[in-house]
């Protein structure tokens, strides 16, 4: 595969010099943080967000709105090559299109014009793949948030009013571009290899369910309204509260295990290094065992609990630990050269699990006027082992996307019943088998 000629200016930290291989092809940027999603046996599956609009997408308005969005976010438009074991961000002067498409493409390679995001739409819905090792949830966010809104001022010939959205014509944000994981004065090496928590119960099913590769989902949407209020009187939030309602529902199923549900929620980690604004993947996890002891404590009190645990991970010098043990995972891959060696050494990602469920909620689309056109918005991704949770809010819903590696709709029922309890209106789509596609990179050729 050709390399392309990189000319435009450097984006990013100062750090993270441009580099030259010997056949005279200049390289934009080498991954760093993004690495552990890109050595994956037969690649990592896309990540999707699906917003789902009150009235048919117009193809005309969503390629315009994209072309505008594109403007704003010029990173977005690379492509990735691998050289001798490497993945480097590089300029692609190939076009990005939305296309009308009921089926999710593969990232990166030629059905994407090698993009490593993507966007369709199908009757009523936009769909916008992503990948994992170019950006997490909160870095595609405000993609997300631009294009939405240039769509909704081209369909419908008017002004609408949202707060905070990035603009074709702005500036890039201070420390948007840049790296998370690389250090000046912190040698990364001093953390060791990162612990990885096995302790907690670990679900019967997520275990028997490794190696299988079949994934399933369930979607639940619920009042937005109802559950903002429901959490706030039991002085929760909408993330801390769903948790705790999965890991009550869990625990109501196996009365007599003795180890503790853990409840891991998705941690966004910029704040610790005063990096907010970057649009790369900065995520960790804050684990909350649900005992035994804290069921029979009211909801309020459990939630007062987790959101203490939360409140001293996120103290700045806690972030910032979690940050290195990221950055040795970087660190320890930028030691080996070649792609199989690499390969080899992340293979443990594959089949790891989190006892004894994940839930991840990057926050609400805070689209003001726009989610007037939107009935509710959904995130996911296949591939994942174990029980994960994907929680968004927009328009008059919050959504839960349920993903296991298992077929069993125990743990489905066990929560809509807990759900059921509290009060609050919702709605339960049934279990279904899925797939998001997994990338096109590791088709690319190597010299090692």
């Amino acid at each position: 595969m050709n390399a392309i000629q990189i000319t435009e200016p450097v984006y990013n930290q100062k750090q993270m010099s441009l580099t030259v291989l010997p056949e005279g092809h200049m390289y934009k940027e080498k991954i760093r943080s993004g690495q552990p999603f890109l050595y994956r046996e037969g690649g990592i599956s896309s990540m999707v967000m699906e917003l789902r609009m009150k009235d048919d997408v117009g193809g005309l308005s969503l390629n315009r709105a994209l072309q505008k969005t594109l403007l704003r976010y010029p990173y977005f438009t690379h492509r990735m090559i691998r050289k001798e074991g490497d993945f480097y961000l590089v300029k692609n002067p190939l076009p990005f299109i939305a296309v009308e498409s009921a089926q999710l493409r593969p990232l990166g390679g030629p059905q994407t014009n090698h993009h490593l995001i993507d966007v369709t739409y199908d009757k009523k819905v936009i769909f916008i793949s992503f990948h994992h090792g170019l950006c997490d949830g909160r870095g595609i966010m405000p993609f997300v948030r631009t294009l939405i809104y240039y769509y909704c001022t081209e369909k419908y010939g008017r002004q609408f009013e949202v707060q905070g959205v990035r603009l074709n014509g702005e500036p890039l944000l201070p420390g948007e571009t840049k790296e998370p994981f690389h250090f000046d004065n912190l040698k990364a090496d001093r953390a060791g290899m990162p612990e990885i928590r096995k302790n907690g119960f670990a679900l019967p099913d997520s275990v028997g369910s490794v190696g299988e590769n079949r994934f399933y989902r369930c979607e639940i949407k619920i009042s937005r309204e109802d559950f903002v209020k429901f959490a706030k009187e039991n002085n929760g939030t909408p993330a801390v509260t769903a948790a705790l309602l999965l890991a009550k529902a869990i625990n109501n199923l196996y009365p007599e295990e003795e180890q503790p549900v853990m409840c891991n929620l998705a941690s966004d980690l910029r704040k610790g290094i005063d990096l907010e604004n970057t649009f790369k993947n900065c995520v960790g996890s804050v684990s909350f065992p649900y005992t035994k002891k804290l069921d029979k404590m009211p909801l309020s009190g459990q939630a007062a609990s987790f959101r203490e645990a939360v409140a001293d991970h996120k103290k700045t010098d806690n972030l910032r630990k979690e940050i290195i043990k990221n950055a040795f995972i970087c660190d320890k891959l930028d030691e080996m050269h070649s792609y199989k060696e690499k390969k080899e050494w992340i293979a443990f990602f594959n089949h790891l699990i989190s006892n004894t469920f994940l839930l991840s909620y990057v926050g609400p689309l805070n689209l003001g006027e726009c989610e007037a056109c939107m009935e509710s918005v959904h995130m996911y991704g296949s591939g994942t082992p174990g029980l994960s949770l994907q929680m968004m809010s927009a328009g008059e819903y919050i959504t839960l996307n349920v993903m296991q590696s298992f077929q069993t709709d125990k743990y489905i029922r066990a929560f809509a019943k807990v759900l059921t309890e509290t009060g609050v209106d919702y709605s339960l789509s049934g279990l279904f088998e899925f797939s998001t596609p997994r990338d096109s990179l590791c088709l690319q050729s190597d010299r090692r």
